[in-house]
């Protein structure tokens, strides 16, 4: 029985392919009962009227014919090499309640309701007590009335596994029911998103290219005509960018990078903008030493990028961003710190969902992005934060 619930906890989190589910059960079944042949004194009856044919019902009804089968073959094993006990009567009354249980289930098309389910288990259980007490007497072993107790408390564990084990297999179809449903929903929030996004700046677009086509127009006008243009396709061709980014896996390209070149190397790009800003970008590193990790430098500077284009854009007023390094036990850190607007506990906790932003015109993917390439490089990130107190970010890269 600890077989079947472990079985029913695992297969929802691990396994999806019906093979693989099969194979998880007989791993744990056969691992179970080897510990419970080793180290259980073991009572005959008990074995062959109550924990054999629950066990071999429950797997028939909640599992499959082939687990089933792996049940029957290995208390049989059991009976017959571990208790030595009147084998025959088990194994041919299992033998009839296994090919039972296989033709009642190929009949049936639609998922059966509890009141099946307790109605299918009860009447398997009694063919089989009655079988084994025929077989029983043939062989002349009195029915005592300890093995009368015995089967009657079997019809109560079995109403009670049964009634337990129907309501675990509906909590998880539920459970997948609800997963379809929330894959269904972010799929749609997902079109969406995209179709709107990236309508805004194409229909800016439009709307200069027709400005082009006037007669009169300036060169000025023209030329600004054309930037505005070349803008609005250069803003759809970044939300593109940032869908694929976080659509398509990440590579798995590893080499040595020294994180103090990558950050001059992007500071060299993010400076022009921050100037326009009117933001200052302060470096600080508490160490002279080359500080190697392993990543991707095209990745690592684009996570980088974004982190300090989003402090520069939460200070509307201008500002400062001190960015600094320094070296742990087996570990390097980044730390990114600004003087902006911050943000409260809620949307602290928010960071990080697919579509959820603080920009006007952000599509909420960019931070995913970001924290699927820190996690793919071995790192992990952190932010911290305060209302109108700015926002500290870290970065820590473990070492091998």
């Amino acid at each position: 029985m600890s077989a079947i619930l472990i079985h029913l906890v695992l297969t929802p989190i691990f396994i999806y392919k019906e093979y693989q589910r099969r194979f998880l059960f007989t791993i744990v079944l056969i691992v179970l009962i080897f510990l419970y042949w080793k180290f259980e004194d073991i009572d005959p009856l008990i074995y062959s009227l109550h924990l054999f044919p629950i066990s071999l019902i429950a797997v028939i009804l909640f599992i499959g014919f082939i687990p089933a089968f792996i049940t029957w073959t290995l208390f049989n094993i059991g009976c017959m090499v571990v208790l030595n006990y009147y084998w025959q009567p088990a194994l041919i009354s299992s033998a009839v309640l296994l090919l039972l249980g296989g033709l009642l289930f190929r009949n049936i098309t639609n998922q059966p309701t509890l009141k099946m389910k307790l109605t299918y288990a009860t009447g398997m259980l009694l063919v089989y007590e009655v079988l084994y007490a025929l077989l029983t007497l043939n062989i002349q072993s009195p029915i005592t009335l300890y093995a009368a107790y015995t089967v009657i408390f079997s019809f109560f564990s079995l109403w009670m596994i049964t009634y337990l084990q129907f309501f675990v297999k509906k909590h998880e179809i539920h459970k997948q029911r609800l997963v379809a449903l929330e894959k269904d929903r972010m799929l749609g929030q997902f079109a969406a998103t995209i179709s709107h996004e990236i309508r805004n700046p194409l229909t800016s677009t439009r709307g200069f290219l027709q400005l082009l086509d006037q007669k009169e127009l300036s060169f000025n006008d023209h030329k600004r005509y054309v930037d505005l243009a070349l803008s609005g396709v250069d803003q759809a061709n970044a939300i593109l960018g940032d869908y694929l980014n976080y659509a398509k896996p990440s590579s798995n390209l590893q080499e040595q990078l020294e994180l103090k070149e990558e950050i001059e190397a992007m500071l060299r790009f993010i400076t022009p903008f921050a100037t326009d800003h009117q933001v200052a970008i302060h470096i600080n590193h508490e160490n002279e030493d080359p500080l190697y990790i392993l990543g991707e430098s095209k990745k690592l500077r684009q996570c980088l990028m974004n982190l300090v284009k989003n402090a520069i854009e939460s200070m509307p007023n201008g500002g400062k961003i001190s960015l600094s390094t320094c070296k742990l036990p087996n570990a390097v850190q980044i730390s990114i710190s600004d003087t902006g607007v911050g943000m409260s506990k809620q949307q602290l906790n928010s960071l990080g969902k697919p579509f959820y932003t603080t920009k006007a015109q952000g599509t909420g993917l960019g931070l995913v992005v970001v924290m699927s390439i820190i996690k793919m490089m071995n790192g992990k990130i952190s932010f911290s934060s305060n209302l109108n107190q700015g926002t500290q970010c870290s970065i820590l890269f473990q070492q091998k």
